[in-house]
């Protein structure tokens, strides 16, 4: 395994997963701590939250990477941390974690009887891949969102990655990221941030089992887990990877049943941030891709294993500059994601209304646009569907 991963390593491979785990604990983590305010957690179960989602996506994205040779990027659902900040002032953390419990089991249970891929199998690809491709734009868009704000930064970034596109393409990414920290250098402001670094020492929370919050917040929470298991899924299998739903959504059931009990809402293969490794600014050798996952699953275990206290390091890094470069490097993935949504004539429409959907933005019921999106695109391809075959019978 050793010598695989020597002959493997790459800078871009592993440039690609050091900014997928940047992206994550500058953007995704800090809506855990806006969570936990929500719900007024103690600092101790804010760290055992932090560790839990991180310690969960870590080890089976590091895992299924290095078992599979597949760039896999282990992550939790944002949306669903998301849900819990409106959720955490009807229910209480317990009520929470009973539901994480049940949805990791019930998830791990589907994915091993085969269940979960012919629930996946439902779902039209030309849909998913028209939801990914909304979620991506609102990423690529930032680019120049951040450009606005910031141009001293992001102008360099921009330029340096043209021209690093056009001379080294394997290794525009990761010198775009090293022309961005040296622009920006002179703006950090640590201020102490190294101080009192320590272990996180988990607290377990006991599950309160409520027939008001399996319902309110259990449902909800299971649709989320079924678009983020498939997207994840999409986004690694049209890029050709071989993997399957008992591979992938098999081992991170499993691993999420016990980390549950700590707060996790269950590890998933990373849809977004899993596109900057999958796709080809990663590596143009698919079969080395693997190292980005290796290396963003390394990140995740250490860094849960400081829990809160490691998090007010990444706040000081600029904002703008991860999500500028994670637009950069998700370009290539809009473009193969818009193509394939737009293959088939028949679903063309419904691909394009999941699209604008998704990139809208919107949120009903405290669910995001992604959800929207999809389910929008099946029914009005399920009534374009209706509608030919009662032209057909007249």
């Amino acid at each position: 395994m050793i010598q695989d991963l020597r002959r493997d390593f790459s800078l871009s491979a592993a440039t690609a997963g050091v900014i997928a785990l940047l992206a994550t604990y500058t953007g995704s983590v800090l809506v855990v701590v806006e969570a936990a305010n929500a719900g007024q957690l103690s600092q101790s179960l804010l760290s055992t939250w932090i560790f839990a989602v991180s310690f969960g996506g870590g080890v089976s994205g590091l895992w299924l990477s290095l078992r599979y040779k597949v760039p896999v990027i282990g992550a939790w659902s944002t949306p669903s941390v998301v849900l819990l900040i409106f959720a955490l002032t009807q229910y209480s953390f317990g009520e929470a974690v009973a539901c994480y419990l049940l949805l990791s089991i019930l998830v791990t249970l589907l994915a091993y009887t085969g269940w979960l891929a012919k629930l996946i199998s439902v779902l039209p690809q030309s849909l998913l891949s028209a939801m990914i491709a909304g979620v991506l734009l609102s990423f690529c868009t930032q680019i120049f969102q951040s450009l606005q704000s910031v141009p001293n930064i992001i102008l360099p970034v921009v330029i340096g990655y043209v021209i690093f596109r056009r001379f080294v393409p394997r290794y525009a990414v990761a010198l775009a990221l090293l022309t961005g920290l040296a622009f920006a250098f002179p703006e950090f402001s640590f201020n102490g941030a190294y101080e009192g670094f320590h272990l996180v020492s988990p607290v377990m929370t006991t599950p309160i089992f409520s027939g008001e919050a399996l319902v309110g917040l259990g449902v909800p929470l299971f649709l989320l887990a079924l678009t983020q298991h498939a997207t994840g899924l999409h986004i690694l299998q049209n890029e050709g990877f071989d993997v399957s739903a008992k591979q992938v959504v098999g081992v991170c059931g499993l691993i999420s049943v016990p980390l549950s009990l700590f707060g996790s809402s269950g590890a998933n293969p990373a849809a977004i941030i899993g596109a900057i490794c999958a796709g080809s600014e990663c590596h143009e050798d698919p079969s080395k891709r693997y190292i980005s996952g290796v290396v963003c699953g390394i990140g995740y275990i250490f860094i849960g294993l400081f829990g809160a206290s490691i998090i007010t390091l990444f706040a000081q890094l600029p904002g703008q500059l991860i999500t500028s470069l994670a637009g950069l490097a998700l370009f290539g993935t809009l473009i193969s994601s818009l193509t394939s949504s737009l293959e088939a004539e028949d679903t063309r429409e419904a691909a394009m209304i999941t699209f604008v959907v998704t990139a809208s933005g919107m949120s009903f019921f405290n669910l995001g646009s992604a959800l929207w999106g999809l389910l929008f695109g099946i029914l009005f391809s399920m009534a374009m569907s209706r509608g030919n075959s009662t032209v057909e019978q007249t």
